[in-house]
């Protein structure tokens, strides 16, 4: 990262494994930043873990191999000999870079970048740098007609942090990393309602969190690792604030079930995050960047509701989690966290039980 008195050169992490097109894309979307030549760029490419992933692996060795990668101030890639899996892949490159630089931006290998990406990202990284309030920047935006002040190209919110490329501060980075790693976020639930923390909390976030808090087999350990739930829950809970661009500067394909996360949208598109076409979604065409920053919070209450109204998902899934997240959140305010792990764990078997009967008379008649 080439740094002067005025702007930091944040350096670009790509954790990849096999998803051949979706990386070339990502990385030929940034050769064509305005910013690339003063950026670095670090490839994490994670080694298969079975036959089936070979052949993407295979073609972005290929491409590493045969592509032209001088228009970046530095490219390097770190080929790993064994599967490490996609968290260890991430947290190793992530600690490499870490080490040497005051900055850094993690991006995952489905996405792709409008032409000012990275100087949005190294303006936003440099200004708020010492501003202890703000632990992330976040290139991506949700396709919302966000409120802010006249003229504003970004803000700053304290309801989303998107992963899909991520900027992050060394000296910011430990604060809420360690307190997520601890275990702590679940724990201190009883706390959070009682201080109204939820009231920060768009619908999915209410959601993931309550659901979790009881949760006597977590599906994904959301809140163990840092990841854009963890992450957005933290800002809510223990204070904090995500930059976002008013327009986005990112593109996700990964919706299409390929990735660890992100799930396949099939069917009809619609206006909704269940079933929003994220491929063709409108991002920044512009080959520089502005930063004309909204830091007033005076619109926080109703982007939030804007966005929870895009989160509503009413699949039978979500509703059913969002029942129990519901009856969590009741539980936890009522009788504090411990108390009512034992109460869940009751209701649960219970529930266990008298289905068992249900199914044994059944079977009987």
């Amino acid at each position: 990262m080439e740094n002067n008195k005025d702007i930091y050169f944040a350096p670009v992490i790509i954790p990849t494994l096999c998803r051949s097109k979706f990386f070339i894309n990502l990385v030929e979307s940034l050769k064509r930043n305005t910013w690339a030549k003063y950026t670095d760029i670090y490839v994490g490419l994670d080694y298969p873990p079975s036959e089936k992933y070979r052949q993407g692996w295979q073609e972005i060795c290929d491409y590493l191999d045969s592509s032209d990668f001088s228009v970046f101030a530095h490219f390097e890639v770190f080929r790993r000999t064994e599967n490490l899996g996609g968290f260890r892949n991430n947290n190793e490159l992530t600690k490499y870079v870490m080490d040497r630089y005051e900055c850094m931006i993690r991006v995952d290998d489905d996405l792709e970048f409008s032409p000012n990406f990275l100087e949005f990202m190294d303006k936003c990284l440099w200004k708020y740098r010492d501003d202890n309030e703000v632990l992330f920047v976040s290139g991506y935006s949700y396709p919302m007609p966000w409120k802010v002040e006249e003229g504003a190209t970004c803000f700053r919110q304290n309801f989303s942090t998107p992963s899909w490329g991520l900027g992050l501060w060394k000296k910011k980075h430990p604060i809420y990393t360690n307190y997520i790693r601890n275990g702590q976020m679940l724990k201190d639930a009883a706390q959070f309602i009682k201080e109204g923390r939820e009231e920060l909390m768009s619908l999915a976030t209410f959601r993931y969190y309550f659901f979790d808090v009881l949760s006597l087999k977590s599906k994904s350990g959301l809140y163990n690792l840092n990841t854009d739930v963890s992450l957005t829950t933290y800002m809510a809970c223990k204070g904090g604030y995500c930059v976002t661009p008013t327009l986005s500067k990112v593109k996700n394909f990964g919706w299409d079930g390929s990735g660890e996360f992100c799930h396949a949208i099939t069917g009809e598109f619609g206006n909704h995050s269940c079933d929003y076409d994220y491929a063709h979604q409108e991002i920044d065409t512009s080959e520089s960047f502005e930063l004309i920053p909204d830091d007033s919070k005076r619109y926080m209450k109703e982007n939030r509701d804007l966005l929870s109204e895009f989160e509503y998902d009413d699949h039978p899934g979500p509703l059913k989690r969002m029942e129990v997240a519901q009856h969590s959140f009741a539980l936890v305010k009522r009788y504090g966290r411990p108390l009512a792990l034992l109460i869940h764990l009751f209701e649960y078997g219970w529930a266990k039980i008298t289905k068992k009967n249900s199914v044994d008379l059944g079977s009987s008649k």
